[in-house]
């Protein structure tokens, strides 16, 4: 599995260092791991693509619980709906949320609320922008699994439901979630030291 070997044009990572605030040095370790997970080309530009099915045969998303949801965010871009391809740039984007944040180079991709939207997309599961007491059920079972009772399970997701759902609509909003989320450090929970 995997591309042969090529080298990110100059200009290139130039412009990914910039537009995700990672390091050169990040950027080219991040590519040579995007071309040991590729098996698709373009035939016209020769661009790599990541297919979900790339995805699904890395093990360790394979065997973890959120994994498909993992996958999913890599698919989903507000900009252009669900996309069927992840280029290099599309890579680089989704995983420079995980970057630690540098509070004097502050960063687009790379802020407090840049990473609750990507944590708040992992629960929204339809995509409606709100998450629903089914929906944080889902999620809650796929990281406990069988460990916990259904009953437990709903007596959290209800608790969970009551605290963060400041209107009572039945729904958390992001900025609900946002709320619910206040005192969690979530700039240190979600980052990569690796990524720089």
């Amino acid at each position: 599995m995997g591309a042969s070997t090529s080298s990110l044009p100059a200009g290139e990572l130039d412009r990914i260092s910039i537009e995700s605030g990672l390091s050169k040095q990040s950027v080219l370790t991040l590519y040579k791991r995007f071309l040991q997970l590729t098996t698709h080309r373009e035939k016209d530009s020769g661009q790599y693509f990541l297919t979900k099915e790339d995805f699904l045969n890395i093990e360790e998303l394979r065997l973890n619980p959120l994994g498909v949801r993992i996958i999913d965010a890599f698919f989903a871009d507000a900009e252009v709906g669900e996309r069927e391809k992840v280029y290099f740039y599309d890579f680089v984007k989704v995983l420079s949320h995980f970057r630690p944040i540098n509070k004097n180079k502050p960063h687009l991709w790379n802020t407090r609320e840049a990473k609750l939207r990507f944590a708040f997309t992992m629960y929204d599961l339809n995509k409606s922008e709100t998450i629903t007491k089914d929906e944080f059920k889902n999620i809650l079972q796929m990281m406990i699994g069988s460990n916990v009772s259904e009953d437990q399970v709903n007596s959290i997701a209800d608790r969970t439901m009551r605290e963060a759902d400041k209107d009572n609509d039945g729904y958390i909003t992001f900025q609900e979630f946002c709320h619910a989320m206040e005192k969690t450090d979530i700039e240190q929970k979600m980052s990569f030291h690796f990524l720089a």
